[in-house]
Formats: structure tokens, sequence, C-alpha cells
């Protein structure tokens, strides 16, 4: 089984309730200075602080680390023109099988068998599509990811097959397709 949530969103949560954290220690100390009962404000900011660090030791020991490449502002609210239907998925299939199951797998995984010859690996992408936005994807799919094994596809497969794939690997991610 994945972890549900990543190493970055992980951080995301420690940080609110960091923020958490002081703003009832601050109650505390405040209640304290004017002489109220202050003691469970300090015991609320003592277990936040205590869930900042499971968050934490989550986020550095089971949590996927799942780098997320620069993209342009403008990229991340392109919409996909594709329909929404299970040609446009399966057609988004067979793209992606033909073209990029040899490195991210037949599921996504990131366990094609020219994975493991590539640094970094691929990523999951069951685990990494659901938490960008389909422009981003696309974005990706179009011009490659800097620093890693995934090419530029926009002189290989036209912007159709793109956002066809993008469908495809939304609908795997969510469940809507076999995994």
């Amino acid at each position: 089984m994945i972890f549900p949530i990543s190493r970055q969103g992980l951080q995301d949560i420690a940080q609110f309730l960091i923020a958490g954290a002081v703003v009832f220690l601050v109650l505390a100390l405040v209640t304290r200075y004017r002489g109220g009962e202050w003691r469970r404000f300090a015991i609320s900011a003592g277990a936040l602080g205590l869930l900042v660090i499971v968050s934490y030791a989550l986020a550095f020991t089971v949590a996927p680390n799942i780098p997320t490449p620069a993209v342009p502002f403008t990229a991340r609210f392109a919409q996909n023109p594709t329909p929404d239907t299970q040609e446009t998925i399966d057609a988004g299939r067979v793209v992606f099988q033909a073209n990029c199951a040899i490195c991210h797998g037949p599921r996504g995984l990131g366990d094609g068998p020219q994975a493991f010859l590539l640094q970094p690996r691929p990523v999951n992408l069951q685990l990494h599509v659901p938490q960008h936005a389909p422009g981003e994807l696309f974005y990706w799919i179009t011009n490659g990811v800097a620093g890693t094994g995934m090419p530029a596809w926009k002189d290989t497969l036209s912007d159709a097959q793109r956002w066809q794939v993008v469908r495809y690997l939304q609908a795997l991610a969510s469940g809507k397709v076999d995994r």
C-alpha cells in the first residue's frame, strides 16, 4: 500500500500545527500573565507540538518524497480540452502504453523495465497525478522534466494525444480504470 500523503504534504500540515501551537502558547502566556487558568492552553500547545513531531517523523520515514519541478504560472491554469469520456481515456491508455509504460510501468507505478536504469527513478504516477493540476501534468509531458529521464513529447505526440494521456492518468489515479 502507498502512504496517502507525500512528504511535502506532511511538512505543510506540520507548519499549520506549529502555527496553532504558537497561538496556544501565546494564549497560555497572556492568560497566565493576567492571572487566569492557563494550563488548558499550555496542554493544547503541547499536544499540537506532539502532532508536529509525529507529522515530521512520518514525513521523513514512510511518506514518499515527490519533488515538484517548476512550472510556469500560467500552465497551472490550463484546462484539459479533451472530453472526459471513456473513449478519451482509452485513447490516452493506448498512447501511454506505447510511449510511457517503458519507464513508468503499465500501471504508472514507476516500475517499467527502463525505470531501474534511470536516476532518479520515474515517479509513481498514481500518487503524483492527484496532487497536480491538469495543466502542470500537460506541461511536464510536453517539455519533459529537467534533471530526470523524462523526455519532452511535444515533437512526438500531438496536443490532443498529450491531453488524452493526462485524462488517462487522472482516471488511473482515481481508480476509474483498472489498475
